[in-house]
């Protein structure tokens, strides 16, 4: 995968948990409990898309977490890409 073509997605985007100060990026209403990233991978195998796991990363203002990333190759718009995700994962 190239380095310069991929958006980096964190569970804490899809935490309801969280405030939007704190990091979530999506609806609350779309957002599930304790997202991890191998539910992010889940929905992202599911619909297709090329992704890349860095389980030892940490959130930036949550740093002493160890929540880990997802690499995912650009195929659409970030916003767009986030409720994607958000869907598979409710489901």
């Amino acid at each position: 995968m190239a380095k310069n073509k991929r958006w980096v997605v964190w569970p804490s985007y899809f935490d309801s948990g969280l405030k939007r100060n704190q990091g979530r990026r999506v609806n609350r209403k779309d957002a599930v409990e304790s997202p991890t990233v191998e539910m992010i991978s889940s929905a992202l195998t599911s619909i297709g898309i090329n992704h890349e796991i860095d389980a030892d990363a940490s959130f930036p203002s949550r740093w002493f977490r160890k929540e880990g990333r997802v690499f995912v190759d650009i195929s659409m718009r970030k916003r767009e890409l986030l409720k994607v995700i958000s869907d598979k994962m409710k489901k």
